[in-house]
């Protein structure tokens, strides 16, 4: 369990201010617009960016959580790339690496095909499926994301999300989307993010059209379907 008993990140236009919020066991999605406080939020749990943080009390496991090596894997929206094997880049954050938990990682991937390949000339979405596949190697017990669909298409989309949802019972995961119904569909809490506020985590269950429509700035509705979440824009 991580729990930020008060997180205050202060710039000189922008600021995030939380308190008491908790993130269990599972998978936390946060969601908010663009400029809400997301990438802050997950900056500031990790403790990167410190001259903007002024105040950081967070625990993990009821421990304080102040060097993060050992608990998160953490995956920025950016990571530079560099001239390194794919074969290379996987293992490169993880100090011993088993053959089986390797190739277990190239296969539930789908990267075999790239191993050889440096991390410089592949898309943007083999790039995130190959950082998906380092954090799981990695194997600590806190996942964080910052927009875990970003350049996936469609199949894999769904596949990362089925990753997380499977590793969901043997960590806390936390990432941030801007696909609503993906993240309704499959998170196990929910956590809006709005001018550096937050409003949960909360069930998915509990969300609602005016919820999401306040966050966002934007008449939205939504519809759920035998098990899974439609959000849309409500027509004027």
């Amino acid at each position: 369990m991580l729990k930020i008993e008060q997180l205050r990140i202060a710039y000189e236009k922008f600021g995030v201010e939380i308190e008491g919020a908790t993130f269990s066991g599972g998978l936390n999605i946060v969601l908010g617009p663009n400029g809400g406080g997301k990438s802050t939020l997950m900056r500031g749990i990790i403790g990167y960016d410190e001259p903007g943080i002024k105040v950081r009390r967070i625990y993990w496991d009821d421990d304080p959580l102040n060097g993060v090596q050992d608990t998160i894997s953490y995956l920025p929206q950016e990571n530079p790339r560099f001239k390194i094997s794919v074969a290379d880049y996987l293992t490169m954050t993880s100090e011993r690496v088993s053959g089986s938990a390797y190739s277990a990682a190239v296969e539930r991937f789908d990267i075999s095909h790239l191993t050889n390949q440096s991390i410089e000339n592949l898309s943007g979405g083999e790039f995130k499926r190959v950082q998906c596949a380092q954090l799981s190697i990695e194997e600590k017990p806190v996942i964080m994301i910052d927009e875990i669909e970003q350049g996936l298409d469609l199949k894999y989309q769904h596949e990362m999300m089925q990753w997380l949802r499977r590793e969901a019972p043997f960590r806390t995961i936390i990432t941030s989307m801007h696909d609503a119904s993906l993240a309704l569909t499959y998170a196990d809490t929910i956590t809006l993010v709005r001018g550096g506020r937050i409003t949960g985590p909360m069930s998915p269950s509990a969300v609602t059209s005016e919820m999401l429509s306040v966050c966002y700035d934007l008449p939205l509705e939504v519809e759920r379907r035998s098990g899974s979440a439609l959000v849309y824009h409500r027509r004027l």
